[in-house]
């Protein structure tokens, strides 16, 4: 059957319509998986983004980490020619530094002193502070100190009216209790206020505890005091006669020990400390010019608990003493109602100093350490 010249063109153009539709559908499904291929592509990695891209570097202790970007001054940053995208900046390495100590009082303060901090912005010449407190804090019936932080140190420092440089921080430590007692409520109160006054003077302030809470704590202290303050005492008696002076002098002086102020004789450490002393049992005390033509019927050699280091270990020391005395003097050793002093006795003595030791030990005041010199003058 032969076309016609209309059926042809109407075949040829249909051909044509079938080609292109299958063309266009091949070019949209080119383009969409061109697109898909885009979306799921991996990305470029970025610097700021991507937690691997450089090593981790631990914070510092007490801080954080912050992200660092390449730039320079005016916060401009490095971009490739190609793709704008932020380039990191190489992290480099530091030791961190180790945090700065806190400022704290010597241990003695802090266990039995009230401790009033003084902060002075615009500073305060040492000297002059230290000068100022003694017209307005004299007179307390206990001991006060002052201290002065010393920045180049890095450690508190005791002042003294001859104290160089300038402060900004400076404590006041009025101690709590003693042999005599617990800070009185009256004496506290006027410590706080004298303080403030001493403050406004400099345009300080003052940092001041709770004024129930320090006395609370003197009077454990002063409790802690009564509990523990002994004194052990073993006398050589003569026989019969007296001892005489030049002969003790000379046992003395060979034992090592040394007359002191007091009229009596200290046996001491390597650190000067008092481990226990010779003294007349009479009312006369020893001195250089007595013992020359002194007699006495008894002496007295007797050991302070609390200020003695390591008590148990000065009494043994002490009674072999004592007992070298009794030999070479021809006396005996007795207890303060002069009965005689047994083994047993001694070894009884030992064990209640050997508790009154832990005791100081579990308070945190041992015997014969700085704050125990101090709370038992």
């Amino acid at each position: 059957m032969a076309f016609s010249d209309l059926q042809l063109g109407l075949v040829c153009a249909g051909g044509a319509v079938v080609v292109a539709v299958i063309g266009y559908n091949l070019w949209q499904e080119r383009r969409a998986r061109k697109h898909a291929e885009q979306l799921f592509r991996p990305a470029e990695r970025d610097a700021l983004l991507d937690a691997e891209s450089v090593d981790a570097i631990p914070p510092a202790p007490g801080g954080r980490m912050e992200p660092t970007l390449s730039g320079d001054s005016s916060g401009s940053f490095d971009r490739g020619t190609n793709e704008n995208v932020m380039q990191a900046q190489p992290v480099v390495r530091t030791k961190p530094q180790a945090p700065r100590t806190q400022p704290t009082l010597p241990v003695d303060s802090q266990a039995i002193d009230c401790v009033v901090t003084v902060e002075a912005p615009a500073g305060i010449a040492a000297a002059s502070l230290f000068t100022a407190q003694q017209a307005l804090l004299a007179g307390f019936s206990k001991p006060l100190r002052w201290f002065g932080w010393d920045d180049g140190a890095n450690q508190w420092i005791e002042l003294d009216a001859r104290s160089p440089g300038n402060l900004n921080r400076a404590t006041a430590a009025l101690q709590l209790a003693d042999r005599r007692g617990a800070v009185s409520d009256a004496d506290l109160v006027r410590f706080y206020d004298q303080v403030q006054r001493l403050c406004d003077q400099f345009l300080a302030v003052p940092r001041l505890p709770a004024r129930n809470e320090v006395l609370e704590r003197a009077n454990e202290l002063d409790r802690f005091c009564a509990d523990v303050d002994i004194q052990i005492a073993v006398n050589v008696a003569a026989k019969d006669g007296s001892f005489p002076g030049t002969k003790i002098r000379g046992l003395a002086e060979a034992a090592g020990l040394t007359l002191h102020a007091d009229g009596a004789y200290h046996a001491q450490d390597d650190d000067s400390r008092t481990l226990y002393t010779l003294s007349n049992q009479e009312a006369a005390t020893f001195s250089a010019e007595q013992l020359r033509n002194l007699y006495t019927t008894g002496i007295t050699v007797a050991l302070d608990v609390p200020r003695a280091p390591d008590p148990v270990a000065s009494f043994d020391k002490m009674v072999a003493f004592a007992q070298k005395l009794a030999g070479a003097l021809n006396g005996v050793l007795v207890d303060d109602n002069r009965v005689l002093l047994s083994e047993r006795s001694i070894s009884l003595i030992r064990g209640q100093i050997a508790q009154f030791d832990q005791q100081m030990e579990r308070q945190g005041i041992p015997a014969g350490s700085e704050v125990a010199l101090r709370l038992f003058r």
